[in-house]
Order: structure tokens, then sequence, then C-alpha cells
């Protein structure tokens, strides 16, 4: 047996000895323990890496991300308009914010609304991934 699982050996017995209310000198390990490996240096990448920046998207960033597949302008979606492609717009935008966290009132304060307006629409028209907007079932 190698010199290290000798010393460690006599440790254990020197261990029972003293838990038994045998004192025994502790014996002194001599032998070297391990080296760790060393840890893989981190790849660094070829070319710059684009990040993701700290802060949230504005509101108005998140409005025109939801009214791009309606090809609307905000100004537009936001208008007095109660037509249904206006309607369905209103409410994607609503909903995108409110999938960022924001309240009923932030959004109708931002909207130019009534906070009831936005959860009525949120009611009839549900915001769903990748733009399916089904009206709800009466």
């Amino acid at each position: 047996m190698s010199d290290y699982f000798l010393a460690l050996s006599d440790h254990y017995k020197a261990v029972r000895a003293r838990l038994s209310g045998k004192l025994a000198p502790r014996p002194i390990v001599t032998a070297p323990l391990p080296a760790p490996e060393p840890e893989p240096e981190p790849e660094t990448p070829a070319s710059p890496v684009w990040t993701v920046p700290d802060h949230p998207p504005t509101a108005k960033q998140i409005a025109r991300d939801a009214l791009r597949p309606f090809k609307m302008t905000l100004e537009e979606a936001m208008g007095p308009s109660r037509q249904i492609p206006y309607v369905r717009a209103r409410a994607a935008v609503y909903g995108a914010l409110r999938e960022h966290g924001w309240s009923l009132k932030k959004i109708a304060i931002f909207c130019n609304r009534d906070h009831t307006t936005v959860l009525n629409s949120l009611q009839k028209f549900p915001y769903q991934e990748k733009d399916k907007w089904t009206p709800k079932a009466s």
C-alpha cells in the first residue's frame, strides 16, 4: 500500500482510540495530498459576441413589436377607431405590455384609455404567442 493510505489508516486508528477513551498521540501525516487537477481555461470566442442590453425594453419598443404583424404605427393603433383591425391591434399592444409585467393602470395611462377598457379588451382578445388572435367564445 502507498504511504498515503498507511497514514490515513493510522489517522483512523487514532480517532477510534480517542473516541473509545484511550488517548493516543496523533500521528503526523507526512504523505502529501494529491494535487487538484487544474481547471481548463475558458474558451475565448473567435469573434465578438453580441450581448443583450441590461435594461428592459421601453413601452414604445414593446408596442412596435406587437404591431408589426398588423402593419400599423402606434399612432394609428391608438386612435379613436372602433374597426376590428384597430381593436385587435390595440389588444395586441395591451397583451404584449401585460406579458412584460405592466399593470392595467400603467397600460391604460400609456395607451390613453381607461383600465377597464384594457381589461375588457384582454378578455375578449386574449394575447397568445405568434400572433394568433381569437375572440373569446360566448
